[in-house]
C-alpha cells in the first residue's frame, strides 16, 4: 500500500512540474520583447482609410521627412510589434538595415516615431512609384502601450498618444486587460461571461470563433459565406454567417449581426486562444459605428 501511494504522490508530482513548466514555456513564448519605439507628441487627427468595400484592412498613413511620399501601414491590434515589409522598404533611403532590424524615423501626423530595431517582415511587395498605396509594414499594438488612443469610427479617424481624455468618456469607461500587448474586454454573450480580443488587423469581421459557438450562435438556415485568405503563413478558409445576439459590456451593448469561424490556424495560435481563456476575436466591423477610447496605462476603455 505504501508503494502504491508513494507512486500516486510521485505522478502528482510529475503532473504538477509537467504543468507548471508548460504554463512558463508558453508564458514565456507568448510575452513581447520591450517596446522598441520612442513615441514624441499627440498625433493629431489622423485619417482612416480602408481597404476594400468590406473594409478589408486599416490603413495608418506615414510620412519621412526627407520624402515627400505617402506610405501607409496597417494598424493591426492583434500584432504586438510594429513593423516594416522587407520587399517594402528596399528602396527606402530614410530606412537602414543592421543586423536584420530596421532604423528609421517617421511620422504619423504630428507625432514622431523612432527606433533602431524595427523587426522585419519578409513579406510584401518592392515599392512602385505608380503604387496609388504603399503598403510598407503594420503598426501594431506597441503604439498603444502607456498610452491613450481615440479610434473614431463614425467620423473615420483616429488621435495616437492623446494628451487627454475625451470628454465623452468621463462616465463610460470599463476595465480592460492589456496583457502581452493584447487587448482582451469582457463582455456578456448568449447568457455567459466572455473574454474577446480586440484585433483590429481581422477588420472585416464582427465576431470570430471557434466552430462549437459558431453553431450555437448562427441563425437556422442562414446563407454560409466561404472565402479564403492569407494569413501569414497560412491560407485560412473562414466561414461567416447571420447571427441576432448582443455583446453586452459593462455600459454598452452592441448588436451582432455575423458571425465567423475560421479553418487554418497554426497550432500555436490555437494553443495561444486556449491558453489565454479568450472566446473569440472582435473585428473593426462591429465597431463602425462606434468610438472607442483605449487608455492602456490605466487600462481602461470605453465604447460610445
Amino acid at each position: 500500500m505504501k508503494i502504491i501511494k508513494r507512486i500516486g504522490l510521485i505522478v502528482l508530482i510529475l503532473i504538477i512540474i509537467t504543468a507548471l513548466g508548460g504554463y512558463i514555456y508558453f508564458d514565456r513564448k507568448f510575452t513581447p520583447e520591450k517596446n522598441y519605439l520612442t513615441v514624441e507628441n499627440e498625433s493629431g487627427k489622423i485619417p482612416i482609410q480602408w481597404i476594400g468595400e468590406d473594409k478589408n484592412a486599416l490603413l495608418i498613413p506615414i510620412h519621412f521627412s526627407k520624402d515627400t511620399t505617402t506610405y501607409y501601414l496597417q494598424f493591426d491590434t492583434g500584432a504586438v510589434y510594429t513593423e516594416f515589409y522587407s520587399k517594402a522598404i528596399e528602396k527606402l533611403k530614410e530606412v537602414s538595415i543592421r543586423n536584420e532590424r530596421a532604423a528609421a524615423s517617421f511620422y504619423i501626423g504630428k507625432m514622431k516615431i523612432t527606433s533602431d530595431l524595427i523587426k522585419i517582415s519578409n513579406t510584401g511587395k518592392p515599392s512602385d512609384k505608380n503604387d496609388p498605396v504603399k503598403i510598407i509594414g503594420t503598426l501594431g499594438a506597441d503604439i498603444l502601450e502607456d498610452r491613450k488612443t481615440m479610434i473614431n469610427f463614425r467620423n473615420n479617424h483616429i488621435i495616437f498618444n492623446a494628451s487627454h481624455q475625451p470628454y465623452e468618456f468621463n462616465n463610460n469607461l470599463i476595465d480592460f486587460k492589456f496583457k502581452k500587448r493584447k487587448i482582451i474586454i469582457h463582455g456578456n454573450l448568449n447568457g455567459k461571461d466572455e473574454k474577446f480580443l480586440y484585433d483590429s488587423g481581422t477588420s472585416a469581421y464582427e465576431l470570430l470563433t471557434n466552430k462549437e459557438n459558431w453553431e450555437n450562435l448562427k441563425l437556422p438556415h442562414s446563407k454560409i459565406m466561404v472565402e479564403k485568405a492569407q494569413s501569414r503563413p497560412n491560407i485560412l478558409t473562414t466561414y461567416t454567417t447571420k447571427t441576432n445576439h448582443t455583446i453586452s459590456f459593462k455600459n454598452k451593448s452592441l448588436p451582432l449581426n455575423e458571425v465567423t469561424y475560421v479553418e487554418g490556424f497554426s497550432q500555436t495560435q490555437y494553443i495561444l486562444m486556449k491558453f489565454s481563456g479568450m472566446s473569440g476575436m472582435l473585428g473593426n466591423k462591429i465597431f463602425l459605428n462606434h468610438k472607442i477610447y483605449i487608455d492602456c496605462s490605466k487600462e481602461k476603455i470605453g465604447i460610445e
